[in-house]
Order: C-alpha cells, then sequence, then structure tokens
C-alpha cells in the first residue's frame, strides 16, 4: 500500500471533499485495500471530532483503529483478535509518540462541544492542523499493512 498516496487522499477528503477525520482515514484506507461497502464512511461518522465532541479519542486515531479492524479484524468468535490488537497497539503508540496524545482535546485544545471552543478551533487554524493528523494518521494505518517498520514510504 503506497503510504503517501494514502495519506494524501485521506488529507484531501478531509478538506477539499468535505468528510471529516474519522471518514476520511477509513475511507482513504478502505478503498486502497479495496475494501468497497456502503457503511463507509457512514460507521466512521460519529466517531468525528473526538468521538461527537465529547473531547475524546482523536477521531483520525478511531478511523485508524476502525481500518485495521476491517483488514485484520474477525468475523466470528472462534477466530484470534491478537493480529488486530498488535497492529491497534502499534498504531497508538506510534501516533502518541509522534504527537503526544491520541485525544482530541489534547491535540486540538478546543473543547467542541461548546460553540465558542468550535469557533476557536475554525479560528485557531485548527482544521489544518487536524488535516495533517489526519493525513499522517492513514498513513500510519498503511505503513502497519504494509509491514513497514519506519516512517519512510
Amino acid at each position: 500500500m503506497d503510504t503517501k498516496l494514502v495519506e494524501e487522499k485521506a488529507k484531501k477528503m478531509f478538506g477539499a471533499d468535505g468528510l471529516f477525520c474519522a471518514e476520511s482515514v477509513l475511507t482513504a484506507v478502505s478503498d486502497e485495500a479495496g475494501v468497497i461497502s456502503p457503511l463507509i464512511p457512514r460507521i466512521a461518522t460519529g466517531f468525528c471530532g473526538g468521538i461527537a465532541r465529547t473531547s475524546g479519542m482523536c477521531g483520525a486515531v478511531t478511523g485508524g483503529i476502525m481500518a485495521l479492524g476491517i483488514l485484520y479484524g474477525r468475523d466470528n468468535a472462534e477466530q484470534s483478535y491478537e493480529t488486530v490488537y498488535e497492529k491497534v497497539q502499534q498504531f497508538l503508540q506510534a501516533f502518541e509518540e509522534e504527537y503526544m496524545s491520541i485525544n482530541c482535546f489534547e491535540l486540538t485544545g478546543c473543547d467542541l462541544s461548546k460553540e465558542e471552543e468550535r469557533q476557536a478551533f475554525v479560528d485557531k487554524g485548527m482544521m489544518e492542523k487536524c488535516r495533517q493528523f489526519t493525513g499522517r494518521a492513514a498513513s500510519l494505518v498503511a505503513e502497519l499493512i504494509s509491514g513497514k517498520e519506519d516512517n519512510e514510504g
């Protein structure tokens, strides 16, 4: 999987295409993996904005977790969950090492549940910062799928 292509696709979806963080990561990775479903990006919508503006986990991160689940998750209880858990843990560690948090509020400094904070988010140029988080989350997932140990793409 081309990590740069996935990163750029996610960033474009987040900006020009009007999707938000979790939707963009999930859609970009799924598209590149050839996974087509009417549930994508729909299933990710509630995870955007720090899980529906609750200051929870970053939507780009949750989108990455969902993408890893689509590719490595199990179809029934008899199958192992170890691979997806390992990939998710690696993804979370890499994102947190790079950005020092996986939490929307900590990453943006804005409580998106409040109207004035949403305006501050825009005024502070956080859309561009979140576009970067979105692209990087998608590329980290692509690196894990490709089996790359480093950030070279």
